[in-house]
């Protein structure tokens, strides 16, 4: 995936589905380590296709 905008569409959906995971658990428990993993690397994958597109 060389395509900026296409990585940045993965780290958004990424970040999307940890939030569907975490309102899909129940409310007693904080967020697991599973979806403040996958908001990071979410997050991550958003910051490398931006830096990837000021790079063109």
């Amino acid at each position: 995936m060389k395509d900026p905008i296409k990585v940045m569409l993965l780290g958004i959906s990424i970040m999307l589905l940890g939030l569907f995971i975490q309102n899909t658990s129940s409310w007693d428990a904080g967020p697991t380590n599973a979806v403040q993993l996958l908001i990071a690397a979410g997050f991550i994958t958003v910051l490398i296709g931006f830096f990837m597109n000021k790079g063109k």
